[in-house]
């Protein structure tokens, strides 16, 4: 939102923000492969490391490759990128098995879904709940690909029509409409899922949990 309406708001012509990137498009599409291996790994390391800066990797991506394309190689990298932070996670969080337990694997399945798909939800945050409620490596590959992708495809879309327009081609409003479409309808549908319950009882189980350790340590002083 700040890049759009600073190019709108900047007296300076297209041809002139275009100038700003001598060759890198051109360096892009001729080397295919190594553009997309360069935001694979670009998106596994941030994300692994949680900069907040992938909204802007999914722009470029979409920007230097074909929308589909870069959104497919983001998505991945991103996928990957938060699986070994979920592993690291793991082996660095003690567990409460009593709320395991009690949670199905079903209701953990689309809580995690639910997280996944909405945009104001941090992925490290989603991160630490799947490492607390120990899900496998599996099921949390399948919700990050399913989850994040409305929302990185929508991210690509942007660097895409972006690209159309500074080059001096038609934008497609209406791809871009549909891409639109398909983030709001995620956006509502992560709203109707479990994981405000779960969330909520995690928390609940955290605080008496912390009170009954200091009920307990209490005689022994």
């Amino acid at each position: 939102m700040f890049l759009t309406l600073a190019y709108f708001a900047s007296p300076l012509s297209r041809e002139a923000v275009w100038q700003v990137f001598p060759g890198l498009a051109t360096t892009a599409y001729a080397h295919p492969l190594g553009t997309a291996l360069l935001f694979l790994v670009t998106s596994a390391v941030l994300t692994f490391l949680a900069f907040p800066s992938m909204p802007m990797i999914c722009i470029a991506a979409g920007f230097y490759m074909d929308g589909f394309n870069g959104a497919t190689t983001v998505l991945l990298g991103s996928a990957f990128g938060g699986l070994s932070a979920f592993l690291f996670y793991r082996q660095h969080i003690r567990r409460p098995d009593a709320l395991l337990k009690q949670q199905s694997a079903v209701k953990v399945w689309l809580t995690l879904l639910g997280l996944r798909l909405s945009p104001l939800v941090p992925s490290p945050l989603v991160n630490f709940i799947a490492a607390i409620f120990d899900v496998s490596p599996l099921q949390y590959l399948t919700t990050s690909v399913l989850g994040g992708a409305p929302l990185v495809l929508f991210y690509a879309q942007i660097g895409q029509q972006g690209h159309h327009l500074l080059s001096g081609q038609t934008p497609h409003w209406q791809q871009f409409s549909g891409y639109l479409i398909i983030l709001t309808l995620s956006t509502l549908l992560s709203a109707m899922g479990p994981w405000k319950s779960v969330l909520n009882e995690l928390r609940q189980k955290g605080l008496t949990g912390s009170s009954n350790l200091s009920l307990h340590s209490t005689p022994g002083q």
